[in-house]
């Protein structure tokens, strides 16, 4: 039995030679790991300018919320104090942000690490000598997005004003300006009971859409039901009425 073991271990040994004895290069190759991608956290706060050719600066600011929602300001930087604003959807396509906003074509972004480039729907950088690119300021979005111009259809009906954005699947509960005193109060803006007043004046009777241009800004309000907050669309001027959205 003594010599049993070495048999064995000289059979085991006979039967690894032969065409599949591993080559120097294969006993010393280290298997390589494929290395998995970094997510990419589209959320966060962007602006930029975007320059052209004998036409006026555009600065924007674009704010990728996690709701799948984006708001985006636009305004020609000599002569806009107030932006227009766009509410919309966002989703990620091969790789690419993309933008979407009815009556406008999708616009979509390459992943930089400082921010957002944008391209065309192959990822594809535009022939441009002043390509438009926002950098990325915050990855938080905070509680209060500033004034803008924002098109959409108010509504008043049981004693509850909503905003519904053009372009937007979303509604805001909405109030005046005057209510949200960080800022309210300082400009002028409408108080409530001025907002509601007008809105009567404007439709036939309480409870019919009205669709108007607005001034507005975005931030925390007390919830509508029970405890805690809602986002609320605090309105401080109302700009006209509009025919339809786009």
């Amino acid at each position: 039995m003594k010599t049993l073991l070495p048999i064995l271990l000289a059979a085991v040994l006979l039967s690894c030679s032969g065409n599949d004895t591993p080559t120097e290069e294969q006993r010393t190759k280290v298997p390589v790991q494929p290395v998995a991608e970094t997510p990419v956290e589209w959320t966060g706060y962007y602006t930029g300018i975007m320059r052209t050719p004998n036409l006026p600066e555009v600065e924007f600011a674009l704010w990728v919320r996690s709701d799948s929602s984006f708001v985006l300001q636009q305004r020609y930087v000599d002569s806009d104090s107030v932006p227009r604003g766009t509410i919309g959807q966002w989703q990620v396509v091969n790789g690419l942000l993309m933008t979407e906003h009815p009556g406008y074509l999708p616009a979509y972004y390459r992943y930089t690490p400082d921010g957002l480039l944008q391209v065309n729907g192959d990822g594809q950088s535009f022939d441009t000598p002043f390509p438009h690119y926002m950098s990325k300021l915050a990855d938080e979005i905070g509680d209060a997005i500033p004034r803008m111009r924002l098109a959409g259809t108010f509504t008043y009906y049981a004693d509850a004003m909503s905003f519904t954005p053009c372009g937007s699947r979303f509604s805001w509960p909405c109030a005046g300006g005057e209510q949200w005193t960080d800022e309210g109060e300082v400009l002028g803006s409408l108080n409530t009971a001025e907002l509601e007043r007008h809105y009567l004046r404007s439709v036939k009777q309480g409870g019919d859409p009205w669709l108007i241009e607005v001034e507005c800004n975005l931030a925390m309000g007390p919830a509508m039901e029970g405890d805690g907050a809602d986002e609320y669309l605090f309105i401080h001027r109302v700009l006209g009425p509009i025919e339809a959205c786009p």
